[in-house]
């Protein structure tokens, strides 16, 4: 597969809390992203949709929706797994603007007298961060005519760019205060960033382990990397993935646009042209889905996305998938007929946001991790479902049900890391017994803490062979 001896997993944290509040269970979603028809029952319905069936979805998101043509092409292939849609709704905004052009004035006049009169219309002044501005000029004379003052300042023209508080100067007038600019509300679309974030808040504490949509501006991947923050911290445990697609024939330009997806928490898929965008998302996701339900070590590349054909022109050699991979894109690799197939995926991000590199290869390292932190809190929520009073290990104490002590836990955590191991999630459990630690919190009192350190299993991606030949 090309991939560098360098490239290592990297460590992955996941936050898992296990008390009485740990509702979470173990069930696979995705969610698809995007924009109900306006003429559709759902048009203006935020609320979260689970999908029952493609006539339904028909009906309620009508059939040109991005939603409908994603999961139509997903159904095809996964046919079980629970799916869910949400309807972005793009609204608009009022928003006050400004030209900067001058509107109100204050005007410090010089007490110097002139000896030439300095009355005129339209006289350019200097200063501020605009331009463009002139005005009126009157003055006072004595009786002959030969002294005079300023007398005052009026707005010839407006200018723009000007700022309140700006200060002009018109030689031997004086200064001149900008006081008031122009101003008006006009109503402006509402941007991704604020267009998803808002839609993502009638998800609740639903989870979802994928959850796609087209939407791949710089702006929408932010807001989807800023609710993933919160799914992925200890408040909330959803955790989740985010798959999107990302179109383009100009290499050049999809470096640059790289940086766009460069998020742990994101995955582009890049395509040409050539082939729909919208179909080309429902079969990749409904591939990596299954496979991941399957087993998730095991590595997501190779699917066959069967969603046309691409033309010779833009079928990327391994040189330039390797760049595009490199850049932190899932890149697809086309047969002698031009039929594409999703080469592998990857996390979207290079470096991490404190500027670690992520040498993980593979996008499966995320989900194992899920799987893992699922089973976990999962095989350890007896202990607070029930009521248990904590001892410590070597407490001479008449066996009760009420009694949990650290080597209990630490029994039952060695016993769901055979688990683990059984599901070809995990390896190494001398090493996981020789690091696994568990004590009871002396600083917060109830509180039993564990550190769990799994070390995950590896999808076979590279087999690496020193041939040698040799003539007798």
């Amino acid at each position: 597969m090309g991939i560098p001896n360098s490239f290592t997993p990297p460590g992955v944290y996941v936050n898992v809390t296990v008390n009485e509040s740990s509702s979470n269970d173990n069930t696979f979603n995705v969610l698809v992203i995007g924009e109900a028809s306006p003429t559709s029952a759902y048009a203006n319905n935020p609320e979260l949709y689970a999908v029952s069936t493609l006539t339904q979805l028909a009906s309620d998101f009508g059939k040109d929706s991005d939603v409908y043509k994603i999961i139509k092409q997903y159904r095809t292939i996964d046919i079980s797994t629970s799916i869910y849609a949400l309807n972005c709704i793009k609204t608009n905004t009022n928003e006050t603007t400004s030209n900067g052009n001058i509107v109100s004035i204050n005007s410090i006049l010089t007490t110097e007298t002139q000896a030439t009169d300095m009355a005129g219309k339209a006289i350019a002044a200097t200063g501020g961060t605009g331009t463009g501005a002139s005005f009126d000029v009157t003055s006072t004379t004595n009786a002959n005519s030969t002294a005079f003052d300023p007398a005052s300042v009026t707005i010839s023209s407006a200018g723009v760019g000007y700022k309140i508080g700006d200060k002009l100067t018109i030689p031997n007038v004086g200064t001149i205060t900008v006081t008031g600019v122009d101003s008006e509300t006009v109503s402006v679309p509402q941007t991704d960033l604020v267009i998803i974030e808002n839609a993502l808040s009638n998800i609740g504490n639903m989870e979802f382990d994928i959850i796609t949509g087209s939407y791949n501006s710089a702006d929408a991947i932010e807001a989807l990397d800023n609710y993933f923050t919160g799914t992925w911290g200890f408040a909330e445990e959803l955790y989740g993935h985010y798959i999107t697609i990302y179109q383009q024939n100009n290499i050049t330009q999809a470096i640059k646009d790289a940086g766009n997806f460069n998020k742990e928490t994101c995955t582009a898929i890049i395509i040409p042209t050539d082939i729909d965008s919208l179909t080309t998302l429902g079969s990749a996701v409904s591939q990596i889905a299954l496979r991941t339900q399957e087993n998730p070590s095991l590595p997501l590349r190779s699917f066959s996305l069967d969603v046309g054909t691409i033309s010779i022109a833009n079928r990327w050699d391994i040189a330039t998938r390797n760049t595009l991979f490199a850049n932190g894109f899932s890149t697809i690799v086309c047969d002698t007929a031009g039929n594409p197939t999703l080469e592998r995926t990857r996390i979207g991000a290079t470096v991490d946001n404190t500027g670690i590199a992520l040498s993980d290869t593979t996008l499966e390292t995320r989900f194992q991790a899920v799987y893992c932190a699922k089973m976990v809190r999962t095989g350890l929520a007896s202990y607070t479902s029930n009521p248990r009073i904590i001892m410590n290990d070597d407490d001479v104490v008449t066996p009760s049900p009420y009694i949990v002590t650290p080597r209990a836990i630490r029994g039952t955590c060695i016993a769901l890391y055979q688990r683990l191991i059984s599901a070809l999630v995990a390896t190494d459990i001398t090493t996981f017994k020789k690091n696994l630690q568990v004590s009871i919190d002396s600083s917060v009192p109830g509180r039993i803490n564990v550190t769990y350190p799994i070390t995950l299993a590896s999808g076979l991606n590279q087999i690496t062979i020193n041939l040698f030949v040799r003539k007798s």
